[in-house]
């Protein structure tokens, strides 16, 4: 509570000096717009609305109550890496006020269809209300372009870019404005409705399967009080594409949810201060505006709610674990957490120098407990770290309050498109990099961290501060037909496990048809491709193994496997999904020194110069005393070239001949105990 109320005196502030400015640009309107009313803190704006609190009125489906949602038999929840069909997005619209359309300082929030509120300068300065008028944005702006490009980005993915719109003659302009940009639009459909904003990933559905033939539904939870036209996607997407939309009360975020394909569900504590209150949403008649009430609802435990997650969501277990406090007012887990597949999370890691910030700790501490949990399979998640964002300059943020009041960057808060990531970064995007040197360094980590995947970078500098991204304005829609694959995975270092005995794999996997084939696809050493069929057992359940006996040589063998699965209609899947990209499960038998030790954001390393280099490549580094590092050079294949000891004290230039050395892309590795650093590399 401490924090809303000095966000509220700060707003308050605002807007009494915004009385006094000069009437601002559209553009500097959207800004504000940004990072004030989208972050939770602003939700709480109904508790000082005008609009009247009326008796709670059955919203949920088919009679069943909130937390007794029942859905309908044999229902599960696909990861986000699993096969899509399409994802929901929308261009930003500008809501202004009748009369006052040219002046900036004015804007209009929806309440409900065709009536909103009229504001002057600040949320704290209404100026009464009525119709609205509703201008989709298709400037050449930055923060406009987001939005195209994300269309783009879906089809490239092989995915439907379902558009909402909120005339159905916009979809003219979202076609002409895709042609202008050269993007992608043979692959688009559109859904008319009214919307307060774009958090799609809050506001929209979580999708499910459910009986004999895999059918898609959705769970509808309910979006911030006072947001009732965002509210009401999930109901749009079941009138206009026809998915079944099952409506439960309790509130929560899209952002807030992880699952883990297998029955697992993973949110913040956040979703507890949205259902302690007895505000519920905003409804009215249809017609007359004097009906416009906010519903009341029943204020839930917090066991009631974490209950309620695993009723509906997690029958594996629901994990709600504490929440940022600056990272934009969201609380939101998908702002450092995501998964992989079933087995494994990849987390943004605060570098070092953050290591006292509040948000450092609790995510250090959350991180902690995420790999402790276990999997399906009865084992530990495994844990993968990918960089840090920096400021514009490639500096550190100076504190903690830069970052959370300025900038809540972070590179987890993307989105999988089948095969392809739609990937934030923060610098302007060069035939398909960021430009900025610490942008696509950084790019390149998450790269590996996601192997095999189509990387679509997405400048969301425009976003800064508002504690979301990619992710927080997509929402998936799984795919028809799905062929499931659950597979306890191989990685990392293995020993001597796998040395006398061939290693074994195992798999669940399932389709409405029935499977015709599955099998096992590997390489040893980099050696030619190998298949062995998988056998079927009982339960959907499939067995085989890799040959990786008596094949380690020298101190480490790297294993690259992947497996595929052709159903009785005719669908074949590998999983990983990206194995006819690269996108492999990759083990040693042995042990390889460079897996296992997490890659850190050394400040007393720089990057290498000049970067391409043709002859001497030098990087400055300050140690600390009587340093000892070992040196290893890895070219894109992940193979070491060279390796030498760094023993030094202070400030030295190292420096590498790279004359020796192929034209292409290294990886130069420092690893002592403590950490590892790794520093790219380019040779011309």
């Amino acid at each position: 509570m401490r924090k809303i109320f000095i966000l509220a005196l700060a707003l308050i502030t605002m807007g009494s000096a915004m009385a006094q400015e000069p009437t601002r640009t559209r553009d500097e309107m959207r800004q504000y717009l940004l990072k004030t009313k989208h972050k939770r803190d602003f939700s709480q704006q109904y508790k000082n609305s005008n609009i009247p609190l009326a008796p709670a009125t059955q919203e949920t489906k088919n009679g069943s109550k909130s937390a007794g949602l029942q859905l309908p038999a044999n229902n599960w929840f696909p990861g986000e890496w699993e096969e899509v069909k399409a994802i929901v997005v929308t261009p930003y619209y500008d809501h202004l006020v009748p009369g006052h359309e040219n002046n900036g300082s004015w804007f209009a929030d929806p309440v409900v269809t065709g009536y909103a509120d009229y504001y002057y300068g600040s949320y704290q300065n209404q100026q009464g209300g009525g119709p609205y008028i509703s201008v989709i944005d298709t400037s050449n702006q930055t923060f406009s372009n987001v939005f195209y490009y994300l269309m783009d980005a879906i089809q490239l993915g092989g995915a439907e870019a379902w558009v909402r719109i909120e005339n159905a003659s916009d979809s003219g302009a979202v076609l002409r404005k895709l042609a202008r940009m050269n993007l992608r639009s043979d692959n688009v459909k559109f859904i008319v409705g009214p919307g307060n904003s774009f958090w799609f990933r809050d506001c929209g559905p979580i999708c499910f399967y459910y009986g004999d033939q895999d059918s898609v539904g959705m769970v509808d939870f309910m979006y911030y009080p006072g947001r009732a036209l965002d509210d009401s996607l999930p109901s749009l997407i079941e009138e206009q594409m026809g998915i079944p939309n099952y409506i439960t009360t309790i509130e929560w975020e899209g952002g807030n949810c992880v699952v883990d394909g297998t029955g697992m569900v993973l949110s913040s504590d956040a979703i507890y201060s949205g259902n302690a209150d007895t505000y519920g949403q905003i409804s009215w008649d249809g017609t007359n505006t004097s009906t416009i009430n906010y519903q009341s609802k029943s204020p839930l435990t917090h066991a009631q709610v974490k209950d309620s997650l695993a009723h509906i969501l997690g029958p594996r277990g629901a994990h709600i674990l504490p929440a940022f406090k600056y990272d934009g007012g969201t609380g939101h887990v998908d702002l450092y957490c995501d998964m992989w597949d079933e087995n494994e999370f990849i987390f943004s890691k605060f570098p070092a120098y953050c290591s006292n910030w509040t948000d450092a700790k609790t995510a250090a501490k959350n991180i902690d407990s995420l790999c402790s949990y276990t999997s399906l399979f009865g084992k530990n998640y495994k844990c993968h770290y990918i960089p840090f964002p920096c400021a514009n300059n490639g500096a550190n943020f100076s504190s903690q309050s830069q970052y959370d009041n300025y900038f809540t960057r972070t590179y987890s808060n993307h989105t999988f498109v089948n095969n392809v990531i739609i990937q934030p970064c923060f610098s302007n995007v060069v035939n398909g990099q960021p430009s900025s040197e610490w942008d696509r360094l950084r790019i390149d980590s998450v790269r590996m961290a996601y192997p095999g995947y189509t990387i679509y970078p997405i400048n969301v500098a425009s976003f800064d501060g508002s504690g979301g991204a990619i992710h927080c304005i997509t929402k998936q829609i799984p795919a028809d037909n799905p062929v499931r694959i659950l597979h306890p995975s191989i990685t990392g270092n293995t020993e001597d496990m796998y040395t006398s005995t061939d290693a074994p794999i195992t798999a669940t996997i399932t389709n409405k048809s029935g499977i015709q084939s599955a099998k096992v696809v590997y390489r040893i050493a980099g050696g030619q491709w190998q298949e062995v069929a998988l056998t079927p057992g009982s339960d959907n359940s499939f067995t085989g193994s890799i040959a990786t006996s008596g094949q380690l040589s020298g101190s480490d063998t790297k294993v690259e496997y992947y497996i595929s699965a052709t159903s009785n209609n005719g669908k074949t899947i590998t999983k990983p999904m990206t194995a006819s990209q690269g996108g492999y499960y990759t083990f040693y038998l042995g042990h390889n020194d460079n897996v296992g030790i997490d890659n850190v954001e050394a400040q007393n390393f720089g990057q290498f110069y000049p970067n391409p280099a043709n002859g001497i490549a030098n990087i400055d580094i300050t140690l600390g005393n009587e340093a000892n590092y070992e040196v290893s050079i890895v070219d894109e294949m992940g193979r070491m070239v060279h390796r030498s000891d760094l023993k030094a004290s202070g400030s030295i230039v190292y420096s590498i001949a790279t004359e020796k050395l192929g034209t292409g892309v290294y990886h130069v590795v420092f690893q002592s105990k403590d950490e590892r650093i790794v520093r790219r590399l380019i040779v011309k």
